[in-house]
Formats: structure tokens, C-alpha cells, sequence
């Protein structure tokens, strides 16, 4: 199936909010969030810079690319990915060399996808079984498998260097706070802080 051309549906699923990442964060990118980008109001609230990138153009896409054929990103040039409801639309073939490209330009990401066995995967023709063996990552991230039994596969690497947590609260991570962005949020909106040269 041409993903390109595929009409996904595009939503959040309200339980991977429990794993965004960390508010405080320098960059998330957004990969796969579609035309859509569905969870842009929320990851935008916890960085500094949000972009989406897809292998579609679209009102709300950043950088239109095909992850499996690289990028021009640097090494770790994101501080957070978020990849979510995308890797299961890549073809098998081309799972690793895509999951080893995003791990090159991070340094955190977050994976979600539904398993064969989740009640979703048959729903769209587009899916296939992640076949990637994300435990083998743990050389260059810290590594934690949150998978449901319900079917939903959570996955977060997390850079090395930093202590992290994972509990019902979210992702903490040792460095991040939400004091070191130039915005408050209030009511769910972005207000900026007093003497703010980034709002300015």
C-alpha cells in the first residue's frame, strides 16, 4: 500500500497521553502525525520548538520526507520524537532502516503502535506487525517497553545520560522542567511569561 496515498485516520488515542514527553523539552518532532497532527495542540505545549513531518503535504506538515530514505537532520538534532500510529504503515522490509534513522536524529522518542492482537489492527488494510526488535537499542538508549496486553505497543528510549521515570503522571526526565519554556499554561492555553523576549 502506498502510504503516501493512504487515507489513515488521523486521532489521538488518549491513553498514549500518559507517555508524552517531558514538558521542558528543547524540540519535539512529530513523525507521521499527518495532515491532521492531531496531537500537535498538546506536544506543542511542552517544547520549545514543535515540527511534523510526514510523507505527506498538508496544511499542518513541516517537512514533507520519507524517513526510510534518510533525512538531512543532524545527529540527535531533536531533543524528543514522537512516533505514534506510524511504524506499523511502514513495510516490514524497511522497519529497521526506518527506526534506525529516527534513532539518529534523536535523542528520546517515543513509540506507539497497535499489536496483531489489538481490536484496531484489522481495522485498516494499511497495518502490518512491527517486526523491529526494539529491546536491541538498549546500546545506545535506555530503554522501556510499556506495551499493554490489550494490544497497544509503547516503547521509550530515552537518552543515556539523564535519569528518567515512567509512571501515571508521564515521563520525567532529569534536566526538563516546565520553568524552562517561555510560556505558562493556563486553562490550556500558551500564555507568555512576564519579560519574555520569545514571545516579544
Amino acid at each position: 500500500m502506498d502510504v503516501s496515498k493512504h487515507k489513515n485516520v488521523e486521532n489521538v488515542i488518549r491513553y498514549f497521553i500518559g507517555f508524552l514527553p517531558p514538558r521542558g523539552a528543547e524540540s519535539i518532532l512529530d513523525i507521521g502525525g499527518g495532515c491532521s497532527a492531531p496531537y500537535r495542540g498538546v506536544l506543542q505545549t511542552r517544547c520549545k520548538v514543535y515540527k511534523n513531518l510526514d510523507i505527506r503535504s498538508g496544511e499542518r506538515v513541516d517537512y514533507i520526507c520519507d524517513i526510510i530514505k534518510g533525512t538531512d537532520f543532524e545527529d540527535k538534532q531533536w531533543d524528543w520524537v514522537w512516533c505514534s500510529e506510524t511504524l506499523e504503515h511502514i513495510p516490514q522490509t524497511d522497519m529497521k532502516k526506518f527506526v534506525d534513522e529516527v534513532c539518529r536524529i534523536s535523542k528520546n522518542v517515543v513509540w506507539t503502535f497497535p499489536l496483531p492482537h489489538a481490536p484496531v489492527f484489522s481495522d485498516d488494510p494499511g497495518h502490518s506487525e512491527v517486526i523491529v526488535d526494539m529491546q536491541s537499542y538498549e546500546k545506545d538508549f535506555q530503554v522501556f517497553d510499556k506495551t499493554t496486553k490489550t494490544g497497544k505497543g509503547i516503547w521509550i528510549f530515552s537518552r543515556k545520560d539523564r535519569k528518567i521515570e515512567i509512571d501515571r503522571k508521564g515521563i520525567h526526565q532529569e534536566g526538563y522542567s516546565p520553568d524552562n519554556l517561555p510560556f505558562e499554561v493556563i486553562n490550556y492555553k500558551m500564555v507568555p511569561r512576564k519579560n519574555n523576549e520569545f514571545f516579544e
